[in-house]
């Protein structure tokens, strides 16, 4: 094919998930974002919210453990 036979590729499309899909999930979004500012509350009176910390390097192909961190300041815990 050449000249004005040649067909355009399609416009890439961006992925929006289905309405079904949406619908189901709304629920759990809204009970996390209900969770996450609850915690950032409790954080401001001085709550934790102690999680597992890995950092991970993509460029470099390497994740290592970082002990237990509050996953909203991002402090070590020193506990026992």
């Amino acid at each position: 094919m050449q000249g004005s036979e040649r067909v355009t590729p399609p416009k890439a499309v961006p992925f929006e998930p289905s309405l079904s899909a949406r619908v189901t999930r709304a629920p759990l979004d809204l009970a996390s974002r209900i969770a996450d500012a609850t915690w950032s509350v409790l954080h401001v009176l001085g709550a934790h919210r102690w999680r597992e910390g890995y950092e991970t390097d993509l460029e470099r192909g390497w994740s290592r453990y970082r002990g237990s961190r509050c996953s909203i300041c991002d402090s070590p815990w020193e506990g026992w």
